[in-house]
């Protein structure tokens, strides 16, 4: 039990890192210089790796019902970038996690590697969403679209009063703590390429995927 309430105090730290993260580096931060004194350079911001929150876990990101039924009638195919795997029918990710892959960047965000491609069977259009950072704001990722880099894009979002609370949540059976409602949303630029490539029409805002994760401790 004191292994479990170790675990949650960890895990809530690092969510607590995660809201406090910026969404620039340190560097580009306004200086307030005081009165009279010389100008100096703000402060750059050491950017460094953090181990993630636990050794091991998994998570499960499943997608909605509405848009899993989309994408088949479409004929649009999810698959999965190692580590991360896709799930049979367009349900979802899986991904493993856990310091040995995945870790905290004070500047960046939560950093999870992998990613998963959509297919669109109709139109040929591949679209890669893959090296996510996790941020107040939602889930950053890049994007690449048919070889073409598109950048880092932001490709859903969330709200942290629907998923901060869950964060340190008990989970005796898998060894571990974690969230096991975690709900993700459409992003402007996701419902944008989706209709563009695939004729889906999802708002922004509407329901994505809901994530399942858990950070194991103990065998």
């Amino acid at each position: 039990m004191r292994v479990l309430v170790r675990a949650a105090h960890m895990l809530a730290l690092g969510s607590a890192l995660l809201l406090a993260t910026p969404a620039l580096p340190a560097a580009a931060a306004q200086s307030f210089p005081i009165p009279g004194a010389p100008s100096i350079d703000p402060p750059t911001a050491a950017c460094f790796k953090l181990p993630y929150f636990g050794p091991k876990g998994h998570a499960d990101f499943d997608f909605g019902d509405e848009i899993i039924r989309l994408m088949n009638e479409r004929g649009v195919r999810i698959e999965g970038i190692a580590p991360m795997q896709a799930k049979p029918g367009n349900k979802g990710i899986h991904m493993p996690i856990g310091w040995k892959q995945d870790h905290i960047d004070p500047c960046n965000g939560v950093y999870y590697p992998g990613g998963f491609t959509v297919v669109d069977e109709k139109s040929g259009h591949r679209a890669a969403v893959h090296d996510i950072y996790l941020r107040p704001d939602g889930a950053h990722a890049q994007v690449t679209i048919d070889g073409q880099a598109q950048g880092e894009q932001l490709v859903a979002t969330y709200k942290l009063h629907e998923f901060a609370w869950n964060v340190p949540t008990p989970r005796p059976f898998e060894g571990g703590v974690g969230p096991k409602i975690w709900p993700f949303y459409v992003s402007a630029y996701l419902s944008q390429k989706l209709r563009e490539f695939t004729g889906i029409h999802l708002n922004e805002g509407d329901y994505l995927a809901n994530l399942d994760a858990v950070v194991q401790y103990v065998p």
